[in-house]
């Protein structure tokens, strides 16, 4: 492969840490509050937990994954080494969407924020000027991004955890228990499953910057598994504080559940209030910079591989950074922002993330099968129980995203329609086999193929 189609090596295993944190943050702040209303905290717990499980499963896989292939294609180079182009150009569609469309409201969400703390800034003005500077910074290069993401991601998990401890004497067991435990029974935990998956989407990156890993085999998996760790914990401590200092039926329509809680359970005037408000503003800032630096990957591999077209795979001669990977999706992501409600945009990037979490897994059941020989520096511990678990946890989410809202249901199963209808008049003539994940791939059939001369 030509030098001038790699990506630069900078990343360690705690910028890796940083990375994925940064990327889920603001769900701490926002978004997963909305299921309380039918779950209760008892309910939003356990799907809480449920979803959980399924995103620490998944990162095992992940983990195996990564360091078997360290390419820029995460997601579409397992499924494409594992079931050929087609499954592999869906999977990295389904996280294109994920990520470019949760840009859309990762931004959305940031320029209604800049509005409440400073009302003479118009919103849509405020998410212009947000993603014009982050391509900037994205342009310029990972290591800058990340030095910026790991000051955004320390102040946003140091906030979270003052919120935890200054709140938790103040938790009344009325809030959390009073009333009915579960008031949507299961049917309502099922409910609240999309929203707990705020609290860890978009960890499913982490992959795609193996390419800028020093040391993908070691860092890779360390990175990873801290991450999704932390998560978990300030997960539990943040839906536990807040439902027991604002009550679950007040907490779940708050836009800034934190603030709230901290105002009625503790002090209405509370200096942490203003401090939860613009902390807020960080977390969604570091959500939305780590959603472009994941769309730009997926689309530059994409591109690279020749299923979209070779432009998105440009690289800045000096910087060796995927600059029309970057600005192209991000336009498209800004015009969703004009035109479409960021509710119904979270039910887009949802679906797209679920399918690819079922087809990493499956992916890795049959490369175990396929290729018991290939490298595995790591292996994902108790197989196949791991990525059987992900399986299952992923299309019982689905489901709860199909009963949420029809219509968007099968609006997500026109875009994956289009797409494959895409792939068979257009991108399968054109696919690079020079590009790594499908010499990857290649390499794989031509070992087969020597294996049955012989």
């Amino acid at each position: 492969m030509s030098d001038n189609l790699e990506l630069k090596k900078v990343l360690g295993p705690i910028q890796i840490w940083g990375l994925g944190v940064g990327i889920v943050i603001s769900g701490s702040y926002f978004g997963w509050n909305y299921g309380l209303a039918e779950s209760g905290y008892v309910g939003m717990l356990i799907a809480t937990a449920i979803i959980g499980v399924m995103y620490v499963t998944l990162c095992l896989s992940l983990s195996e994954l990564s360091t078997s292939m360290p390419h820029a294609g995460g997601a579409y180079a397992f499924t494409r080494r594992a079931m050929g182009p087609l499954a592999g150009f869906i999977t990295g569609v389904g996280v294109t969407l994920e990520f470019a469309v949760g840009t859309a409201v990762f931004t959305s969400g940031a320029g209604y924020y800049v509005n409440f703390l400073i009302p003479e800034i118009h919103p849509i003005l405020a998410a212009a000027v947000l993603y014009v500077f982050f391509f900037i910074v994205h342009i310029l290069g990972v290591n800058e991004y990340a030095t910026i993401e790991m000051i955004l991601v320390t102040i946003s998990v140091g906030v979270v955890l003052l919120f935890s401890f200054y709140g938790m004497p103040h938790i009344s067991a009325e809030k959390l228990f009073g009333g009915s435990l579960i008031p949507g029974g299961i049917s309502g935990i099922w409910a609240a499953l999309p929203y707990a998956m705020w609290l860890y989407i978009c960890m499913e990156m982490l992959p795609m910057l193996s390419e800028e890993c020093r040391d993908p085999v070691k860092d890779m998996p360390k990175g990873i598994m801290r991450a999704i760790f932390t998560l978990v914990i300030l997960a539990v401590l943040v839906v536990t504080v807040t439902v027991g200092l604002g009550g679950a039926m007040g907490t779940s329509t708050e836009a800034n559940p934190l603030s709230y809680a901290i105002a009625n359970g503790v002090n209405e005037n509370s200096w942490l209030i203003s401090v939860l408000s613009v902390v807020g503003l960080f977390g969604m800032l570091s959500s939305l910079a780590g959603a472009i630096l994941a769309y730009s990957r997926q689309t530059f591999a994409l591109a690279r591989a020749g299923y979209f077209p070779k432009f998105l795979s440009k690289l800045s001669e000096k910087r060796r950074t995927p600059y029309m990977a970057i600005l192209v999706p991000g336009v498209v992501g800004f015009v969703f922002v004009l035109m479409f409600n960021p509710d119904r945009l979270i039910l887009i990037a949802t679906f797209g993330a679920l399918v690819s979490y079922i087809m990493m897994n499956i992916s890795l059941m049959i490369l175990r099968k396929k290729e018991p020989n290939l490298a595995r520096p790591y292996k994902a511990p108790f197989y196949p129980v791991v990525p059987i678990i992900s399986i299952i946890i992923s299309i019982i989410a689905l489901f709860s995203s199909i009963f949420k809202d029809p219509t968007f249901f099968f609006i997500n199963v026109a875009i994956f329609a289009a797409a494959v209808i895409y792939y068979f008049v257009w991108a399968r003539y054109r696919i690079n086999k020079n590009a790594p994940e499908e010499r990857f791939a290649m390499e794989e059939v031509a070992v087969d193929v020597e294996a049955e001369a012989k």
